[in-house]
């Protein structure tokens, strides 16, 4: 819990009892209390004025009503005001959507360390807001972008996120109904409202934030327990393999046998929840934070999941998402993205150290080649037992030698960008080890979509 409104007074935790102040030894309860020094502190900054302090500006109070006067309606998307999402909750709220200085805003958190080395036990996780009433310039820019929520600690907030949005999503629930603010640019007062579109995140916060859990067998949140999952009993690791479901009808993918698992694909799309039907899965579901005492080791065995009943399948939501706190967020047609940049680096990451054959970084070892013989699909590829008890594993299509990976690595060595285009991918380039160090994630996008081709 942390102590607010109704709690801000109370010296322990309404729950498990735990101080709120640190009690160093030797003291007692007493001057515990009387020390004040908090157990553990979040920074929350209020949102409400610093809407409000964008209108007090000629300049921004004018570019925030842009997405309804200055946006070009021709079909192309080149801001959030032109996704269908946009278009579908201007059609739901029209009271909202009939004044464009009201605004609408998205969502960013993810969790890193602040000290630039893993061994150390800390995490850092900051809560951003993103007006998009602002044209696409400005709206991502630094000054533009609105940091409301800071948590670091030893570890991540994880499912008791919902528990530090306490605050924004109290402010949010007014701002909905609407403040007073006042608009430079037309000198007088008017109601503004603002409300959420939608999350952004990778994957992993996806669970935090929707409370679906995606560490399990069943981590899609639209397949649910349609989704199609196959045990790598070597690689020690669940793979989704029917990601052809979504192509069209007829499309010749579908009925490649030989390109992926070794069957033709003739299932359709799951169909998407909409928020009321995932409240209708929640309705039974009593959300409880806190880690609690530990019985036993929470370290998951591999065969925890192969015996699952039906009430376990149906209740794959670990809690109810405190942004269903917020009238409009169950109409929302979109309430959570993924973050393409997360996904695309990680992608780029393992398509180039399998190529480079970097020891426990490359995705072709020794048990991924055992898992396809064991699906029995790519027969070139099948590991071939010697006379000694070891293994030789054939060379696939995409097996570069020495002398490849080094001509591989001083294309992009040598290759030069224009300035702002991307960082100088030059330093990452380690011939003498055939090898890449220190790649962002930008660097990841500009290699993986433009560089790597011609570089191969």
């Amino acid at each position: 819990m942390i102590y607010w409104n109704e709690t801000k007074d109370r010296i322990d935790c309404n729950f498990c009892k735990t101080p709120r102040y640190k009690q160093f030894k030797g003291e007692s309860s007493s001057s515990m209390e009387t020390s004040k020094i908090p157990a553990k502190v979040f920074r929350y900054f209020s949102l409400i004025p610093r809407f409000q302090r964008l209108f007090m500006s000629s300049k921004t109070s004018t570019q925030m009503r842009w997405h309804a006067e200055g946006c070009t309606r021709d079909g192309v998307m080149r801001h959030p005001a032109d996704s269908i999402a946009w278009n579908f909750f201007d059609e739901l709220h029209p009271s909202f959507s009939q004044d464009p200085r009201n605004v609408i805003f998205g969502l960013a958190s993810d969790g890193f360390n602040p000290f630039k080395s893993m061994s150390i036990s800390h995490s850092t996780w900051p809560v951003v807001l993103v007006p998009y009433n602002l044209p696409p310039w400005l709206c991502m820019k630094q000054p533009y972008m609105i940091l409301s929520i800071i948590i670091d600690g030893p570890r991540a907030p994880g499912n008791d996120i919902d528990v530090y949005l306490r605050p924004l999503i109290d402010e949010l629930k007014e701002l909905w109904v609407g403040v007073d603010t006042y608009d430079v640019s037309n000198n007088h007062m008017f109601q503004m409202r603002a409300s959420l579109l939608w999350t952004i995140s990778d994957f992993p916060t996806l669970d935090n934030l929707s409370g679906y859990g995606v560490k399990t067998r069943y981590p899609c949140p639209c397949c649910l327990t349609k989704t199609k999952f196959l045990r790598l009993r070597n690689g020690r690791k669940y793979g989704f393999m029917s990601h052809r479901r979504w192509l069209p009808n007829g499309h010749k993918f579908r009925k490649d046998k030989v390109t992926f698992n070794g069957f033709k694909e003739l299932e359709v799309a799951s169909k998407r929840l909409s928020g009321i039907e995932v409240l209708e899965q929640l309705k039974d579901i009593n959300n409880k934070f806190g880690k609690g005492p530990s019985t036993k080791s929470n370290k998951r065995k591999w065969n925890d999941f192969d015996h699952v009943d039906d009430a376990v399948l149906q209740n794959l939501w670990k809690k109810k998402s405190i942004f269903f706190e917020l009238d409009y967020w169950k109409d929302n047609m979109i309430r959570h993205n993924l973050d393409t940049m997360h996904i695309e680096k990680n992608v780029f990451d393992n398509i180039f150290w399998t190529l480079l054959n970097i020891d426990g970084k490359g995705k072709d070892n020794l048990n991924s080649r055992l898992d396809l013989q064991e699906m029995g699909i790519r027969k070139a590829l099948h590991p071939k037992k010697r006379a000694n008890g070891k293994y030789y594993l054939p060379p696939a299509c995409f097996t570069l030698s020495n002398a490849q990976k080094e001509m591989l690595l001083q294309v992009l060595r040598d290759v030069n960008v224009p300035d702002g285009y991307a960082s100088n991918i030059s330093h990452c380039v380690n011939i003498k080890q055939r090898t890449m160090h220190g790649l962002k994630s930008h660097n990841c996008h500009i290699l993986m979509q433009q560089l790597l081709p011609f570089a191969l």
